[in-house]
């Protein structure tokens, strides 16, 4: 009896060790598999720009400043999947080659633009438009990064820091500076604009060239599919507001913080109001087409145009911009 005792206890350890283990491998057998770490592509010349494009998507960080120095260094976006760019602080600039193009064409897929540093973080442009966004392709600007379209000619229209067409969506998410001499944001086709958070849109009078003064809309909207919606930052112009001369308006060329040529895209989100700089309440105006057309000719006729909207003001922000602010209520 006395041997016996020792042998049970033995028994019983042998047993919970055995049972202790056989908790331990299904634990280990059924817990979640590590992720692996995603790549993280270094983007230091402009051929590993140009080269983005040849990637299936993932995340790509610049590395330092980069010049590029004509259209065949140029990103252009055709697969249909996920690119996230951080600027990281650094700076894209083209030469102007005074093509129609820009240094980042996105016309699939989705592209993240984003800077993880405080300040930088900006693709520069003198071409005839900075970002275009074609199709049904998606742009996402987040933190600050920024863009500024600054042509080394003259250029009417269109040109702008973004552009979009058919059904492109745009998102600015953060404290995005997107500035250009004629437009912030030109719109087309039914493409649709977001701006959450605090970026600034800023048009016009950058420079002078050519005896020419760049001026334009902070957002022009150009067709009636387009939609914009409007939940925080401010938009701004430079071109001078409208002027009266014996009871016929004249305008600058769509010289407004937001144009809305067709009348049909620009309304008044729900829970925002727009204020001036000195905190005056800003609302939505807007011209009728055809009684300025009768006016001008003296026809009792249609123009087959419909009256513009336009978000305006004529109060001047200290540098100069006539700016409208989105706050909430």
């Amino acid at each position: 009896m006395v041997n016996k005792l020792p042998q049970r206890k033995i028994r019983h350890c042998t047993l919970l060790l055995l049972l202790l283990l056989a908790c331990m491998f299904i634990s280990a057998s059924t817990a979640a598999p590590v992720q692996a770490k995603a790549k993280v592509y270094k983007i230091k010349s402009a051929k590993d720009w140009k080269n983005i494009s040849k990637k299936k998507g993932g995340k790509f960080k610049l590395t330092k400043n980069i010049t590029l120095k004509n259209t065949k260094q140029y990103l252009t976006i055709k697969k249909n999947k996920k690119y996230t760019i951080d600027l990281n602080g650094h700076k894209i600039t083209d030469w102007g080659t005074g093509s129609e193009s820009s240094p980042l064409t996105i016309n699939k897929g989705t592209v993240i633009l984003k800077n993880s540093k405080k300040k930088g973080g900006v693709i520069y442009s003198k071409e005839w438009m900075g970002i275009q966004v074609n199709g049904k392709a998606k742009l996402y600007m987040k933190n600050n990064a920024s863009i500024v379209n600054d042509p080394t000619e003259f250029r009417t229209g269109l040109a702008s820091a973004i552009y979009l067409t058919g059904s492109a969506q745009c998102y600015l998410q953060g404290t995005n500076v997107v500035q250009g001499i004629n437009n912030g944001v030109a719109m087309m086709g039914s493409s649709k604009l977001f701006l959450t958070g605090r970026p600034r849109i800023r048009a016009g009078a950058l420079n002078s060239t050519m005896n020419f003064t760049h001026f334009g809309s902070g957002i022009n909207i150009l067709e009636s599919g387009c939609r914009v919606s409007l939940k925080g930052g401010s938009i701004g112009t430079k071109a001078t507001p409208d002027t009266v001369m014996n009871g016929i308006t004249f305008t600058g060329s769509g010289s407004y913080p937001v144009l809305d040529r067709m009348g049909k895209s620009l309304t008044l989100d729900p829970g925002y109001k727009y204020l001036d700089y000195k905190g005056n309440n800003v609302g939505i105006t807007g011209s009728n087409v055809d009684a300025l057309y009768q006016r001008i000719t003296g026809s009792t006729g249609s123009s087959g145009m419909p009256g513009e909207k336009k978000l305006t003001t004529t109060v001047q922000d200290p540098e100069g911009y006539y700016t409208v602010f989105i706050v909430k209520k």
